[in-house]
């Protein structure tokens, strides 16, 4: 079976939730679920003494916690959902900036000048790749 063939299959797994909303409100609840995880070992890396890695997780709580919060607004369908806001508003920062790959180097008419000729010669075999070589011909004869 090609991959084409799969690519045009209908999936054979279904997500959980029969709609768009409860679908985004199973991915809510995940990310709250790693915020409260996040919050906690943050508390206790506080309590530790470990003030950077606190720092951090508290960092990653806010954003996880921030995400959660407009995944429910979208399974609310009080916005748009959120991810696929992101990906558009990131595609077109990107149409924006994209410049098309163009070659530095244009070769010439003629014939390329001999010293790059010599430079994109194979290097010889060392005398170890020739006797591995010889014995595989040897073999496969």
């Amino acid at each position: 079976m090609s991959r084409d063939d799969l690519q045009n299959q209908a999936p054979a797994y279904t997500f959980l939730g029969s709609s768009p909303a409860e679908e985004l409100l199973v991915v809510a609840r995940i990310h709250h679920k790693e915020a409260k995880q996040l919050f906690e070992h943050a508390q206790e890396a506080q309590a530790e003494g470990r003030q950077e890695e606190a720092k951090l997780l508290m960092d990653l709580w806010i954003a996880r916690r921030d995400m959660a919060e407009e995944l429910d607004k979208a399974a609310r369908e009080e916005i748009d959902d959120p991810i696929v806001a992101e990906l558009l508003e990131n595609e077109e920062i990107m149409c924006k900036n994209y410049t098309p790959n163009t070659p530095t180097y244009i070769a010439p008419e003629g014939e390329l000048p001999q010293s790059w000729i010599d430079e994109m010669k194979p290097r010889p075999l060392g005398p170890i790749a020739r006797a591995v070589a010889w014995i595989g011909s040897w073999i496969t004869k």
